[in-house]
């Protein structure tokens, strides 16, 4: 049910609609005055059930969730809601006064894409929002890069049987799956091998021990990172990229594409590598150095120093 509340701010041109879902009274009017004070549109949901019906009809911009609720948990609600919108970005922001890290995992494997303990600072709230706008604009705004045809590009057979596996749990519990093609680009004769070899420490530096690594041609490497949706996989392919430029000369950069199960487009391991695979050509063609994600349209930026 919406508050009758009235706005503490005019909604700004860029206003976003935001679900907020919480049983409690007092936390959904917090949430709505803090997010209204940013020039927000806030709809109100008192339960997870009543947040699914609420989001069928308003089909907002972004979802605030509280994890306890009755009808539907947070977490419940958290993965029907990003089965319902797989082929597009819906940012889902969990809320709970439960904040050990345990909580936060929790949260974030349901599907989430940030988490925040109550009571929260409504500054860090509106910011966290923000944050999470900018990556839907860039998704919404980047033209849609080409697929070609293509192959593994020189996965072994023992690679490509792991890589099914993994494909075939996450396909089967419905769980997110994030595929990096990260690759040099400007290396030749014997330096290729030590950039290699650099690369590979940069990565296994980066990712978590159930990530998993295959080389894939020359110089690169293909990442596969359960249970990972765009902010987690963004913020890899960020540190991949900026670690490795303390190893490259005039000339070498690191490229990299990432896709995305599940996805309109990616039905099986086949066409997550190839949209991988286009993703990382686009970046390249971009001039290296940056990264181009894919979800039902590309995201192609080039990260800053630091």
């Amino acid at each position: 049910m919406a508050s009758t509340i009235p706005p503490t701010t005019a909604p700004s041109p860029r206003a976003a609609r935001i679900l907020v879902a919480d049983d409690g009274d007092a936390d959904r009017v917090a949430a709505r005055v803090a997010l209204e004070a940013g020039g927000h549109i806030v709809i109100e949901a008192c339960d997870g059930q009543h947040a699914l019906e609420t989001f069928a009809k308003e089909r907002p911009d972004i979802v605030l969730l509280d994890v306890v609720m009755p009808r539907l948990s947070g977490h419940e609600c958290c993965r029907i809601l990003k089965a319902k919108t797989h082929a597009t970005y819906l940012p889902v922001i969990m809320v709970s006064t439960r904040n050990s890290v345990n909580a936060r995992v929790e949260g974030l494997r349901s599907g989430a894409d940030d988490y925040l303990g109550k009571p929260y600072d409504a500054e860090e709230l509106r910011a966290r929002v923000e944050a999470l706008l900018r990556v839907k604009r860039a998704i919404a705004e980047a033209p849609e890069p080409p697929v070609p045809p293509g192959e593994d590009e020189n996965l072994d057979p023992s690679s490509r049987r792991r890589l099914d596996e993994e494909f075939d749990r996450a396909e089967r519990y419905s769980d997110p799956l994030a595929c990096l093609h990260v690759a040099w680009s400007g290396t030749e004769g014997p330096t290729r091998d030590s950039r290699t070899v650099a690369l590979r420490g940069v990565i296994d530096g980066t990712v978590r021990k159930i990530d998993l690594v295959f080389p894939l041609g020359p110089c690169g490497f293909l990442l596969a990172l359960p249970n990972t949706h765009f902010p987690g996989a963004l913020a890899v392919a960020e540190r991949i990229i900026r670690d490795t430029k303390r190893h490259a000369t005039a000339g070498e950069s690191v490229s990299i594409g990432v896709a995305f199960f599940p996805s309109k487009d990616a039905k099986s391991v086949d066409d997550l590598l190839r949209l991988a695979r286009a993703a990382h050509d686009r970046a390249l063609v971009a001039g290296g150095g940056r990264i181009c994600l894919v979800q039902h349209q590309g995201y192609l930026y080039a990260p800053e120093a630091g």
